[in-house]
């Protein structure tokens, strides 16, 4: 679900790590880094809900989902549930480049195309250009008399961590061709261009895998982030520069969603699960939880044994390896999950002020109005100075602190996989 190509991520770098390490070693700064540093780019354009950029970040995720090997809702046909935003309709757009058997990691590929509405393609439709170096934006300019459908192909990837950089471009939007730029291995021999799930302005999706419990397979743990922010803003805006007009919300909510790919690699991996897991990537917290509550029909919340939820996990405003947990005092999970995380190295402190109602603001609290124990993980809130501003940029992101985070949730979870741990129902007003 994602409108156009202009998009540089991480995919190979991170699956290749992971087949080769034991499960909790597969959470490494490196991989964690690459993640968020995609999510928290420019080129996603502030993540803001009902944009074409959002959905490309919601096709990344159930891309992620698909490579750990989740599997859909029982109910669905696929990862992505849309629920209403209210906004004006659009069409849709190309979702994925399969290549011979398999599909190019979306940090290797860029798509630029005349019409905002792409199709499908095949290979039939293109002129195949080999090249033997690194894929620069003269490109555009070298091949313009090639044909109205160009795939430059190169298998010579750039040195450094992005095949694309951030700003990388056609220089002339009145150009009539279609390109696709891409860097692989193989000679080309089946090549489509998919259009996925059409998206629009007024719809939101909840992005949602699950991995299947052994011997509980009815009981069911929900692992959630949100992944929209606010977009952009034209002018100049407190905490940056007037030539920055993206927030680009590493923290809120590129830090959660990172943990939430983090620990779908992880517990698939680790494959003993007795619990059914759900991971939820949601659209619309920023405009009043609207994809989590949406969420909620879709399961019957009894099932549902515990949410956690992570939430700007990225900045140690309490301290390094310091987290909190909303709503404390409201079940005993977060007296479990404390107890898991400081075997972890983790040390919870006790929420801050609560008239702040953190425990509120967050999407565990869609699950708790249905008597769900669920509460977020947070180490930092909206007194942080960057909060909804155009500094929270990836330059304000611990990375060793988030790594640690990321782990001392995965262990502190166990008991609630493995079903050994059982938190009490919830009650809120």
């Amino acid at each position: 679900m994602a409108q156009s190509w202009h998009i540089t991520i991480i995919l190979l770098l991170i699956q290749g790590s992971i087949r080769a390490q034991k499960p909790l070693s597969s959470i490494t700064q490196e991989n964690v880094r690459h993640t968020i540093y995609f999510l928290a780019s420019d080129t996603l354009q502030g993540r803001g809900n009902g944009t074409a950029k959002q959905s490309e970040v919601s096709t990344f995720i159930g891309q992620q989902f698909s490579n750990a090997g989740l599997v859909p809702l029982q109910d669905q046909s696929d990862y992505y549930i849309p629920f209403s935003l209210n906004k004006k309709s659009v069409g849709p757009t190309v979702a994925s480049l399969l290549w011979n058997n398999g599909y190019i990691p979306y940090d290797a590929y860029k798509y630029f195309g005349i019409s905002e509405r792409p199709v499908s393609k095949d290979l039939a439709d293109f002129t195949v250009i080999k090249i033997d170096t690194t894929i620069t934006e003269d490109v555009f300019l070298r091949y313009r008399d090639r044909g109205e459908n160009i795939l430059v192909w190169s298998t010579q990837p750039r040195t450094g961590e992005l095949f694309f950089p951030v700003n990388f471009k056609r220089p002339s939007k009145e150009s009539q061709q279609n390109f696709l730029l891409v860097y692989a291995t193989g000679e080309p021999q089946l090549v489509k261009l998919l259009a996925g799930p059409a998206w629009s302005a007024g719809v939101g999706y909840n992005v949602v895998g699950m991995i299947p419990g052994k011997t509980r397979p009815e009981e069911i743990v929900v692992f959630s982030a949100h992944y929209d922010h606010v977009g952009v803003m034209k002018g100049n805006t407190k905490g940056s520069s007037s030539r920055d007009t993206v927030f680009n919300g590493a923290n809120d909510n590129a830090s959660g969603t990172t943990a939430l790919l983090e620990l779908a690699r992880y517990f698939a991996k680790k494959d003993d699960n007795e619990r059914t897991i759900l991971f939820c990537a949601f659209a619309g917290e920023e405009l009043g939880l609207l994809g989590s509550a949406d969420f909620v029909q879709y399961i019957n919340p009894d099932d549902v044994v515990a949410n956690i939820n992570i939430e700007m996990i990225g900045v140690p405003m309490y301290g390094r390896k310091k987290v909190f947990i909303t709503g404390e005092n409201m079940s005993n999970l977060p007296r479990m999950l404390s107890k898991g995380l400081a075997g972890a190295g983790i040390k919870v402190k006790p929420e801050p002020d609560e008239r702040k109602q953190l425990f509120m603001r967050s999407d565990n609290y869609s699950f708790a109005k249905y008597g769900v124990p669920a509460h977020t993980i947070m180490s930092s809130d909206d007194d942080d100075r960057c909060y909804h501003s155009l500094c929270d940029d990836i330059k304000r992101i611990d990375i060793g602190h988030l790594t640690s985070v990321i782990q001392g949730i995965a262990q502190a979870a166990s008991g609630l996989i493995n079903g050994t741990e059982t938190p009490a129902r919830i009650t809120v007003q």
